[in-house]
């Protein structure tokens, strides 16, 4: 007679009564003993990706940018920007990326967060080979008339050169509060003046280069 069996990453077990057990609610999952632990039966890992759905700069004192500024306001910007662009604002300049949280909330619902990454697209820095791009988040749902974040510089990555994206790690709980409906977008702040940091991003007008948000999560 066939037998039931189950690949536990080194051997194939055989399933039988002494080896799974029922959690006996309904839309719970079972689980099976591969001989060292009880592992969760019948689990699948997914991934998903938003691509942004606005982008808003601000000036270091917190206000909204308009269209008057250099870098137009739907290009995430960071950093301290004189004497090369809004030379008249001499502080850290900063954006929100907005997404679909709602659409992110509910794709995420009850799932546990495997991974965590942003696409970035650094278009300009202050120096040809590059900086560094300071990401952290934020739990506005949408336009804002004044700067906000819950947390800052959560992850922090080298760009080597103008025109460069990469795909960037963020740490698994940012994962947790957009699935509980406590972060809602990102946030680019440089936090100091210094032109290592000085950078602004592909946005709302830029095609494939805008901002993306990607989660790998299992249910």
């Amino acid at each position: 007679m066939a037998q039931a069996r189950l690949w536990d990453g080194h051997n194939w077990v055989r399933i039988g009564s002494r080896n799974f057990r029922s959690p006996g609610k309904a839309g719970l999952k079972g689980r099976i003993w591969d001989g060292h632990n009880w592992i969760n039966f019948l689990e699948e890992t997914k991934t998903a990706q938003w691509e942004c759905t606005g982008v808003q700069s601000f000036w270091s004192w917190g206000a909204a940018k308009g269209w008057s500024a250099l870098v137009r306001p739907d290009r995430p910007t960071q950093g301290c920007y004189r004497p090369y662009h809004d030379s008249y604002d001499w502080g850290d300049e900063s954006a929100q990326i907005y997404f679909d949280w709602g659409n992110i909330q509910n794709t995420l619902r009850g799932a546990r967060i495997d991974k965590v990454e942003i696409y970035m697209h650094c278009l300009h820095s202050m120096y040809f080979n590059g900086g560094e791009g300071v990401f952290g988040t934020h739990n506005a749902p949408g336009w804002q008339a004044r700067y906000s974040e819950n947390h800052f510089g959560v992850a922090r990555t080298r760009y080597w050169k103008r025109d460069q994206g990469q795909w960037i790690t963020l740490p698994n709980w940012v994962g947790d509060e957009f699935r509980d409906g406590n972060t809602k977008g990102i946030t680019c702040r440089a936090g100091d003046t210094n032109g290592f940091r000085y950078l602004w991003y592909a946005g709302m007008p830029d095609g494939w280069k805008k901002p993306k948000l990607r989660i790998t999560y299992t249910v």
